[in-house]
């Protein structure tokens, strides 16, 4: 029987990874502090996760990843690929670096601050992930690959400390009545009601854009920011692995 990964915990960001003894373990000699970028910083007033209005969303409810230009690892979120105004920025570093994985950027420059990153380990299939909740405090979690899914998480829901799993399955042919089966999608749901609260869709042809991500949920405020933070850094993640299989 699989286990569920071990739920968020609020830490200094000195203070070193503490997961569950059941789950797989993630050493890591990376240090614990925020990733530091070169060149000028492109401050956003938005860009922690405290204050912030319940119903502040900072996706849309749908929008594209593209590789950046002149680039085949770093990524950028925007509402479609001609997009001259990107709304993120998500850099990409080999397991040699020191720096984590991914960064997802508070803006669409590779010089901002992070508002989350992402360290896999490829052997174990697990993932790391710190969401920066403040310039003191970061919210840690894990995820992992399981036999069930591409990808299992747990987060905590806004405004109380009720924590909901969630995982990211495939959707298989049976299910792709309306759309063409050589296309790769999945889905995310709530393990506990099944409801569908997340889609990604990889396009036909394309060498650019790695696919299209929807916020389903219709009760989506619910769900909170710390949630969708982690259902992109969850879903960059499984690209992540896909990509250097390959």
């Amino acid at each position: 029987m699989e286990l569920p990964p071990p739920p968020y915990s609020a830490a200094p960001q000195n203070e070193s990874y503490r997961f569950s003894p059941r789950a797989v373990a993630l050493k890591s000699t990376r240090p614990r502090t925020a990733p530091e970028f070169n060149g000028q910083r492109h401050a956003d007033p938005r860009s922690s996760l405290l204050n912030l209005d319940q119903n502040f969303h900072r996706f849309p409810r749908s929008f594209g990843f593209y590789y950046a230009i002149n680039s085949t690892a770093d990524i950028v979120i925007a509402l479609h690929a001609n997009d001259r105004h990107s709304l993120f920025y998500i850099s990409s570093h080999p397991s040699s670096n020191s720096q984590p994985s991914l960064v997802l950027h508070s803006s669409p420059h590779a010089s901002s601050s992070p508002l989350a990153t992402a360290d896999i380990n490829f052997v174990s299939d697990t993932v790391a992930i710190e969401l920066y909740d403040s310039p003191n405090s970061v919210i840690k979690a894990q995820s992992a690959k399981t036999s069930y899914a591409q990808m299992t998480f747990i987060a905590q829901l806004s405004g109380c400390d009720l924590m909901e799993q969630f995982a990211w399955k495939d959707i298989y042919r049976r299910e792709r009545i309306l759309s063409d089966k050589k296309m790769n999608r999945m889905k995310l749901i709530n393990c506990e009601t099944g409801e569908i609260v997340a889609t990604w869709t990889k396009p036909k042809f394309s060498h650019r854009k790695l696919g299209k991500m929807n916020f389903m949920s219709r009760e989506r405020s619910k769900l909170g920011e710390r949630f969708e933070l982690m259902a992109v850094l969850t879903l960059l993640s499984i690209l992540e692995r896909e990509r250097e299989k390959r």
